[in-house]
């Protein structure tokens, strides 16, 4: 399967990793630094009693691996130049007591040359012996693979809209993705023919596959940054696909009835079990998941009369 990165929103972000800290230091112990007064401090929230400072960062997706690095090897440079500059105040922050840690907090962390970058800068800074940070102060990248299930479960259910931003499949990503699954073409071939006509029919056929891999994509990001809400959301469709499979499908004899009947019923199921999803979401995994049904067995369609 192709990857696909999920993109957030900076704000979003910011909200999520502020309750995963949370849970890591305990809702007491983590303290928020506001950025609107006259900027910030290279420092987003930070925890006295662990010494401790993070940072957030969420790169503007979608990008590279290498492009990636490269941002959050210059927000890291940046923001501790940031917190240098602004040492007193940052001193006073946490008590005159040294800073043990600094944390860039992304989404996603997938180079080794980020965590080269922060090992060189944290030689770089204890070899300037400064007071305000540990003789033993290191530097360092943390993603959500650092949190576990429950952390991101709580955390992501309390947001007021889920809403993960997965980018669309790109046309080399497709072909791919084509070139071994022509059996499940060739299926959506067949039974998309029996509802639209001739001079169509590729370009439904090219949607079919692009929802799908957008809806995959979705359910592998739900999978790792929102594990309860991925298994309620694989639950409530394989439930609608055992009762497609088992009474057939509904909404009369038309093609687009029976197409028109089955995305409303499957939306229904999908906001029962996500309510919070945002609606570009839901779409994406209903188009997505009624395509896979219409490249596999489940779904079909009466022969054009």
């Amino acid at each position: 399967m192709t990857a696909f990165t999920t993109i957030w929103n900076p704000d979003d972000w910011e909200i999520f990793a502020l309750g995963l800290l949370r849970c890591r230091h305990g809702a007491l112990n983590i303290h928020k630094v506001p950025a609107k007064d006259q900027g910030d401090l290279g420092i987003d929230y930070y925890c006295n009693r662990d010494s401790v400072a993070y940072q957030c960062y969420a790169v503007e997706e979608p990008v590279g691996v290498a492009q990636r690095a490269k941002k959050q090897k210059d927000k890291i440079t940046k923001d501790l130049g940031k917190l240098q500059k602004n040492h007193k105040i940052v001193s006073t922050l946490f008590l005159g007591v040294p800073i043990k840690r600094w944390v860039l907090l992304s989404p996603l962390h997938d180079s080794k040359d980020v965590n080269v970058h922060c090992s060189k800068k944290t030689i770089e800074l204890r070899a300037k012996c400064l007071p305000y940070l540990d003789p033993d102060f290191e530097v360092l990248i943390h993603d959500q693979a650092f949190f576990g299930a429950d952390a991101l479960t709580l955390n992501i259910a309390l947001l007021s809209v889920i809403e993960l931003k997965i980018p669309e499949p790109t046309d080399p990503q497709i072909s791919s993705w084509e070139a071994g699954s022509q059996n499940l073409l060739s299926n959506a071939r067949t039974k998309l023919a029996k509802r639209t006509t001739a001079e169509k029919l590729q370009a439904a056929v090219s949607d079919a596959a692009r929802f799908h891999l957008q809806c995959a994509a979705l359910m592998d990001a739900l999978r790792s940054e929102a594990p309860d809400l991925h298994d309620k959301l694989s639950t409530a469709i394989a439930s609608r696909r055992r009762q497609l499979e088992f009474a057939g499908p509904s909404g009369g004899s038309t093609p687009n009835g029976i197409l028109n009947t089955e995305i409303a019923n499957l939306k229904d199921a999908i906001k029962d079990a996500a309510p919070n999803l945002s609606p570009e979401n839901v779409d994406q995994l209903v188009f997505g998941t009624v395509s896979e049904w219409i490249m596999q067995c489940p779904l079909d369609f009466p022969n054009v009369q």
